[in-house]
């Protein structure tokens, strides 16, 4: 068996409990290369004690929307996103992993758009279950979590209204079950929602009882193995990066990009990643 040295400290995100400007309206992306001209209005912000973003994905044709990760902590956040998002059809609440500060609005969620589904990949169902205990370690207090409503694996395509497809990427590593969602219906650089895998210049935390330095280095090496080098990420905290940028700045990107290729093999074949 293949082994690689693990040389970076463990515990690197970026969790800055800090004063955040501008909270009262959700920021566009749309006009960001390569989001600009794909049919669909993009935006985000930070809300909750950890700046935690939220997404919000709109297909330009159908007004058909998708949340991914509502981490509005309290009515006053909430309603900046609901605000956002009024006059259209929120069918999709996607949650890249179960941590609380990326699920602490889904109970919000639920009930101002009751049809919607809720999608979190079955490795996460511990994380989620644990997240209202989680969140106290971060001075939050969150209500009853509804249940999830749908399953997300490796490989499953969420279509959002006409515009939107996503590509969802099983990048364990931060968390068990960690979800990035892909669009890469384009030959001009790929749209990641990335959750806590990559940082502008760094990663995510991985001191969790459940997470994996070792797992998330062969998640890193998966962006780049099957995206495009162009691609922007838009994480979980932070504001956007891309690919490219992080491959020969992040010392993180960096290493695993050159560890061996029978460890990545290795790896592929651990997580049944195709």
């Amino acid at each position: 068996k293949t082994e690689t040295k693990t040389i970076f400290c463990t515990n690197a995100a970026f969790y800055f409990p800090f004063p955040q400007q501008g909270k009262g309206i959700m920021r566009s992306l749309s006009r960001r290369n390569p989001i600009a001209g794909r049919g669909y209005d993009l935006a985000y912000q930070a809300f909750g004690p950890v700046a935690c973003n939220a997404y919000t994905l709109v297909c330009n044709v159908t007004n058909q929307a998708a949340i991914v990760d509502p981490s509005t902590y309290d009515s006053s956040e909430f309603s900046v996103l609901r605000d956002s998002l009024e006059g259209k059809e929120v069918e999709h609440i996607l949650l890249t992993h179960g941590h609380a500060d990326h699920v602490a609005g889904v109970a919000d969620a639920a009930k101002q758009w009751p049809n919607a589904k809720i999608y979190l990949h079955p490795l996460e169902e511990e994380n989620y279950r644990m997240a209202p205990a989680h969140g106290k370690n971060f001075g939050m207090e969150l209500p009853k979590l509804p249940s999830p409503t749908d399953e997300i694996v490796d490989g499953s395509i969420l279509k959002i209204g006409e515009s939107i497809q996503l590509k969802c990427l099983h990048t364990p590593g931060h968390a068990p079950g960690h979800i990035v969602f892909a669009d890469d219906q384009t030959n001009e650089g790929d749209v990641i929602v990335g959750g806590d895998l990559l940082f502008r210049g760094s990663v995510g935390r991985t001191d969790f009882f459940n997470s994996s330095t070792e797992d998330l280095l062969a998640s890193l090496r998966r962006l780049y193995e099957e995206l495009d080098d162009e691609s922007i990420v838009l994480s979980g905290h932070t504001t956007p990066t891309y690919l490219n940028k992080e491959r020969d700045s992040n010392p993180f990107v960096v290493h695993a990009l050159s560890s061996p290729e029978e460890w990545y093999e290795e790896a592929k074949e651990r997580h049944e990643w195709k």
